[in-house]
Parts: structure tokens; C-alpha cells; sequence
């Protein structure tokens, strides 16, 4: 790459601001309460409590993780998405904020994709008199309240 100093100073500059910048944000990835805080199911309860009910097991629920063990079991795709968005940042072809938008959507998509994928293959089953009372064998979707609201934002 053959640049000029004055497009070398440039090129620094651009990099040090957004250095800068992506040292004073992150992605929140899940039920971000500015985004979910206030989805109510129909009988009151929210959506971040289903979700961390879920997400931890409580009482009766067995844990079925749709954040933490999705994102574990697909380390490898998550880390090359924030790779190749870190990269175009230091190759001056985004911007932290950017990317880090980019990251948030990728990782959504795969805290999504464990309601089509049981947990990507780990969550318990439920059980016969569930299947029975609600006509299907599916685990989670029944009216897509949670994993629709499932979503990501950019914060500093």
C-alpha cells in the first residue's frame, strides 16, 4: 500500500478515533430493557422474567439457555464475526459502532436459532401432558413472544 504521509497521518487518526470509540462500547445481546422492558405477556408477566426464567431454570422449568450455552456452543462463528469486524475497523472499511451493530445481529441470530434448534440440541424435552395440553411437541414456540423479542443494541 503506497500512501502519502499526510494519508498515513490520516489513516492513524481514523484508527485512533475509532480505537477510542470502541474501547467506550459494547453490544448487549438478548432482552435489553430499553428495547423489551416493557412487553408483557397476557398474563402480566414480562418478558425479561420469562426470559430469565428460561434462560436459569427456576422451580418446575428446566433450564433451557438461549443465551449463554447458544453462544458457547457457536464460539467459533461469533468469534469470527467479531474478527472480520474488527478487522474491516482496523482496515478503515467500518466503524466501532458499526461493527459492533453487525456483532449484536449475528449474535441475535443465534440466540434465535435455538428455538428452531432445541437449544442447539441440549434443551429437555417437555413433557407428555404439556405436548398434549398445548397440541404440539415444540419446546418454547407457542407464540413466539420471547424469541421474537430477542434482539441486540449498541451501548457506551
Amino acid at each position: 500500500m503506497n500512501v502519502t504521509p499526510e494519508q498515513m497521518l490520516k489513516l492513524v487518526g481514523n484508527y485512533a478515533k475509532n480505537i477510542k470509540e470502541a474501547s467506550k462500547s459494547y453490544v448487549a445481546v438478548g432482552l435489553p430493557s430499553e428495547k423489551v422492558g416493557g412487553k408483557v405477556y397476557g398474563d402480566g408477566m414480562t418478558v425479561i422474567r420469562v426470559g430469565a426464567i428460561h434462560e436459569y431454570g427456576l422451580g418446575h422449568n428446566p433450564r433451557r439457555s438461549f443465551l449463554h450455552v447458544p453462544f458457547t456452543t457457536k464460539k467459533k462463528t461469533i468469534s469470527k464475526v467479531i474478527d472480520n469486524q474488527f478487522n474491516d475497523v482496523l482496515l478503515m472499511k467500518s466503524d466501532a459502532k458499526k461493527a459492533l451493530g453487525i456483532i449484536g445481529i449475528a449474535a441475535t441470530n443465534i440466540a434465535k436459532g435455538a428455538f428452531t434448534t432445541r437449544g442447539y440440541g441440549v434443551w429437555p424435552d417437555i413433557k407428555q401432558g404439556t405436548k398434549k395440553a398445548k397440541g404440539s411437541s415444540q419446546v418454547l414456540i407457542d407464540n413466539r413472544i420471547l424469541s421474537g423479542s430477542i434482539t441486540s443494541v449498541v451501548r457506551s
